[in-house]
């Protein structure tokens, strides 16, 4: 297949979604991806690539944009080539769960040698300088490092986020903050071009903040709320609220509303005779499949199971 008929392969291929370069590029299909809402100017989006035999050899020029673009492999790729401009930046293979990341500032293109699968983050630099202005650190002007490196703080929120990526019907927004916010703080403080100065108290959340935000999550229980959504009712910025929460409770804000939805699930076993399905939607949950999984993870039994024992 050639270049220009990677670019034009298919009405469908071509209709540009948020987060599309790289699969674009490739001539692939809209791909199942997970987009961020919680930041003001732009989102980050994740996404799985799976490239086969028809995308073998030149990809199409990826179009220039401020975007730095990680991918981490999720198979063996024996030999690659990253072109910049017209000539070859990177000669390499690349193992399983190694990564590298470019910034699309730059013109490029791919020689593709064998079939292999990636997750890609796609991280605009105005995402980057937002999060670093809410936390009160330096910008970065760059984010480098050794291509084909295996990071083990990466590889774990990369598997996270492909269980997410498997059931996104099941992904809430405090959950995609979360990850995603841990993911860039990495980036920066491991990769970026300076250490960040941090200037926000690195004690936990006072006592009428906690009572907010456990408050705000309680009432709000069954709906999608983001992060920023909280730390704003509290007063705070996503990050510094993030990371005091943690040190006020022990857990992330994410597990502790998780935790609140169990709860409030086995009241409701108790109490009622609705359907585990009505039950599911009024706690959070996406279907009644999704509060089976977490339930029985947390509590070693299905929900149905548990009501049954409890009510005998």
């Amino acid at each position: 297949m050639t270049i220009e008929e990677k670019m034009y392969a298919g009405v469908e291929r071509n209709k540009r979604q948020y987060g599309d370069a790289i699969a674009r590029s490739f001539g692939l299909p809209a791909q199942q991806k997970l987009i961020t809402r919680s930041l003001k100017t732009t989102q980050i989006a994740i996404s799985r690539l799976s490239i086969g035999v028809e995308q073998l050899g030149m990809s199409a020029q990826i179009p220039v944009e401020d975007t730095f673009v990680l991918a981490m492999y999720l198979t063996d790729l024996e030999y690659h080539e990253l072109w910049s401009g017209n000539r070859p930046l990177y000669r390499q293979g690349y193992r399983k769960d190694s990564i590298r990341i470019v910034n699309l500032i730059d013109a490029f293109s791919a020689l593709v040698t064998a079939p292999h699968e990636a997750l890609t983050f796609y991280i605009p630099r105005q995402s980057l300088d937002e999060i670093a202005d809410e936390a009160g650190t330096k910008r970065v002007s760059t984010i480098t490092f050794t291509p084909g490196i295996i990071d083990p703080a990466i590889v774990h929120l990369s598997r996270i986020l492909l269980l997410a990526l498997a059931r996104p019907q099941e992904v809430n927004t405090l959950f995609l903050d979360h990850v995603t916010l841990a993911l860039c703080n990495h980036l920066v403080e491991h990769y970026g071009d300076h250490a960040p100065t941090l200037r926000w108290n690195k004690g936990g959340l006072s006592t009428q903040q906690l009572a907010k935000a456990e408050a705000y999550m309680t009432e709000n229980i069954a709906d999608n709320i983001s992060l920023s959504e909280v730390a704003s009712h509290c007063g705070l910025t996503r990050a510094h609220f993030a990371r005091a929460f943690k040190v006020s409770t022990g857990t992330s804000a994410h597990q502790w509303l998780l935790d609140q939805r169990i709860s409030r699930a086995e009241a409701l076993l108790l109490s009622s005779e609705e359907p585990i399905s009505h039950i599911a939607v009024a706690t959070g949950f996406a279907d009644q499949s999704h509060l089976t999984r977490v339930f029985s993870r947390k509590k070693g039994i299905s929900p149905g199971a548990w009501r049954w024992r409890h009510r005998a």
